[in-house]
């Protein structure tokens, strides 16, 4: 129990103190007697400032009043205590238990976790690696027919699932690829400059390959979009041997 005096503390005061925190114990536990205290001082000198002791070192003064000779220092423990302090140690042992194994299936559960997500990243960079090469594979060998068959497939999406504006409900925009001096890029009536993109499904982001969108018609696009590069990549060599 910690007791807080505020005001002056006076001997009268710190006896009312203890009587009160005496009074408080021996609710909780009849019998029960105060054996030790700590009492933390704070003083104020004349002019309202406040100061602490220190010793020859600097450090604070401790003043340790020792019990008379023959004085309990503090009560022996019965077997009825003896028998209490056993459970309770016995509880705290199985709390500690029960909380160190929730942190271990924490730390298990992190470890997943992060695991997880770089198979996931390294997965997702593989397939963008290969995405990309496709794209390059197809750009040098058939640039026109393949942009030719992304915006059919575009298209075929935008007639299928009519994609809105999430604001206003306007139709949305359709992206058109095509070819130019800088390489594939993407225009839309939406946009103020086309976009390059090194392959039509993946942009790199924070260091992971993301969609260019996240909305459901060009999620689908993207989807189309892996499948057709794989079969247009068999109507030519394979890539390492061009």
């Amino acid at each position: 129990m910690r007791v807080k005096i505020k005001g002056e503390v006076t001997a009268e005061r710190l006896a009312e103190a203890l009587n009160i925190a005496s009074e408080k114990y021996q609710v909780v536990r009849p019998g029960s007697k105060i054996y030790g205290a700590n009492l933390y001082l704070s003083a104020f000198d004349a002019d309202g400032q406040p100061f602490d002791l220190g010793d020859d070192r600097g450090e604070p003064v401790i003043i340790t009043i020792e019990a008379k000779s023959g004085e309990l220092v503090k009560p022996a423990l019965t077997a009825e205590g003896e028998k209490r302090r056993q459970e309770a140690k016995a509880k705290q042992q199985a709390v500690r238990a029960e909380e160190e194994a929730l942190a271990d299936k924490e730390r298990e559960k992190s470890l997943r976790e992060r695991q997880d997500l770089v198979n996931r990243r390294t997965r997702a960079r593989i397939q963008f690696e290969s995405v990309t090469a496709l794209t390059a594979h197809c750009l040098k060998t058939m640039p026109y027919h393949l942009v030719d068959e992304l915006n059919k497939t575009v298209q075929t999406v935008w007639e299928e699932l009519k994609p809105v504006e999430r604001y206003g409900g306007q139709p949305k925009a359709l992206p058109v690829f095509q070819i130019r001096p800088e390489g594939l890029v993407i225009l839309s009536a939406a946009w103020k400059n086309p976009k390059k993109v090194i392959n039509p499904v993946f942009r790199m982001q924070y260091g992971e390959p993301v969609p260019h969108w996240v909305h459901d018609a060009w999620v689908e696009v993207t989807k189309r979009i892996i499948v057709q590069l794989g079969e247009l990549s068999k109507m030519v060599p394979d890539p390492a041997k061009a």
